[in-house]
């Protein structure tokens, strides 16, 4: 199983790999002189994709169903997800939701511990789960011949999921040291998720997904039994199936394993995202004794999905931060020579945003030099916009992501759920597509002076005293010979 990384997760991993391994991607740059049309799909061929069905069936218990056939593969992917994650959580339920994620592999009435896994395994198939704040998914890849098996093995868990002390302590020692592994004892990732934490306080969004020690600790058999009975109901489940098999017969299937929901429909909470109208910004320098060199992050509070800035605030994020050739990258890393390496960290929830990047500068480079550059540099955008070029760039490289997607039964799954859970529509992605067409450079404009403005977050991770020490002194020397310097020893 695994989390989805919050803000910042991958900054430790991330950051440090690319600075010791230089630039081994290829480059994709934002940059491009063909410029006639920003559409990979034209009207006919988006209209024959939409064409294409998507077969729905709601059972009286609530469970919504999309099936979509496809015949190139004799496989079939299946994702199953829960209307609940981390931002559901109620204090003092503080991960619960990527607990639960863990608890659903521990068996149930008729299926023993570990048996999930073993099942799908026996059949070829692969099998995993993914936490985030919004949701919680179950995903499974198998020969479409064992459809039935899947399915009765996903009802069976939601039907007679076993929860015991034993098992519950069993996960709860698994949680602790998955966080101790995959956040404490990982350079920038504690300190990190610690600042985005404080920069959500307020929201349903000021805690971790993985949550706390402490409430992890606390939590009963009878507190994560009414978190189950909660959240866990079919009426608040969507089950997507994409791959070789049959709608028709898939349905009454379905209906056949799937009626008995096994407990009253009651229980449900229905609860709203809570995030606050006006997000400000905070500066922060934090020390990590694990970190081998300083970071500097710098990031925005934005707009959730379904907020009208979304496409035109991703669009802008891409020309700025998330490809090799983007302006404050090259700025930056070629033409400046401020930072070893930048990397952008894009982070979107149902109803709230950050879009943020993390640097590791040069050892003569101190935080002001590079956040001087890039108040400019956003200053110029605010005042002229972006070039044609760089906007048709984004867009081409926006719809390639989602059109990517459509190669995958899991993605294409993935496509679908998500485009149900958060906007009722299994083709929102083809709505995303023509969204992202039609922003011009005014909306970039616009979203420039909204969002991307200096009441940033700004956090400097300071290393040991040593490194301290040592990037002092190369930031008094004169540049060339603190070049010099790193050149040979770095």
């Amino acid at each position: 199983m695994k989390i989805k990384l919050d803000f910042f997760s991958l900054s430790g991993l991330l950051i440090l790999s690319l600075f010791l391994i230089s630039d081994v991607m290829g480059k994709n740059s934002m940059q491009s002189d063909d410029f006639s049309s920003c559409n990979l799909l034209d009207g006919p061929q988006l209209e024959k994709l939409q064409s294409t069905v998507i077969h729905f069936h709601k059972l009286l218990n609530g469970l919504k169903v999309y099936i979509l056939q496809t015949k190139r593969l004799p496989i079939v992917s299946i994702r199953l997800l829960v209307d609940v994650g981390a931002g559901d959580e109620l204090p003092g339920e503080g991960g619960y939701a990527h607990l639960f994620e863990h608890m659903m592999f521990k068996g149930s009435k008729n299926v023993p511990d570990g048996g999930h896994f073993a099942a799908i395994k026996s059949m070829g198939g692969h099998i995993n789960a993914t936490t985030d704040y919004d949701k919680t998914v179950y995903w499974t890849d198998a020969p479409s011949e064992f459809l039935e098996q899947v399915l009765w093995l996903e009802a069976e868990r939601l039907k007679n999921l076993t929860i015991t002390e034993s098992n519950l302590e069993n996960q709860r020692q698994a949680v602790l040291e998955e966080k101790l592994l995959r956040i404490d004892n990982v350079p920038y990732y504690k300190v990190a998720s610690e600042f985005m934490v404080s920069a959500w306080q307020g929201t349903d969004y000021d805690h971790l997904i993985i949550g706390s020690e402490e409430e992890i600790k606390l939590a009963t058999v009878a507190d994560v039994k009414k978190f189950f009975n909660e959240y866990y109901q079919f009426d608040n489940t969507i089950l997507v199936l994409v791959g070789d098999i049959d709608p028709e017969s898939s349905i009454a299937m379905i209906n056949a394993i799937f009626t008995d929901s096994g407990f009253s429909q009651d229980q449900r909470i229905v609860k709203s995202r809570d995030v606050k109208a006006v997000l400000s910004g905070k500066t922060e320098t934090r020390f990590d004794p694990l970190a081998p060199f300083p970071l500097y992050a710098l990031g925005w509070h934005t707009v959730g999905k379904n907020n009208r800035d979304f496409y035109a605030v991703e669009l802008l994020a891409d020309i700025l931060l998330n490809h090799d050739g983007s302006r404050l990258k090259k700025q930056l890393k070629e033409e400046q020579e401020l930072v070893f390496e930048t990397i952008g960290f894009p982070l979107t929830f149902e109803q709230a945003g950050i879009t943020a990047m993390g640097m590791v500068p040069h050892s003569y480079v101190n935080f002001a030099q590079i956040k001087n550059l890039i108040r400019k540099e956003l200053q110029q955008i605010r005042l002229q916009g972006v070039t044609e070029a760089e906007l048709c760039s984004a867009k081409k490289h926006r719809q390639l992501l989602l059109l990517k997607k459509m190669n995958s039964n899991r993605s294409m799954a993935e496509l679908i759920a998500d485009g149900v859970l958060f906007f009722d529509d299994p083709w929102h992605f083809i709505s995303a597509i023509k969204a992202y067409e039609k922003v011009e450079n005014e909306q970039i404009r616009a979203v420039a002076r909204e969002y991307f403005h200096e009441d940033w977050l700004a956090l400097e991770i300071v290393p040991g005293p040593g490194v301290r020490l040592m990037k002092f002194l190369m930031e008094i020397l004169p540049t060339n010979l603190s070049k010099t310097i790193e050149h040979e020893f770095l």
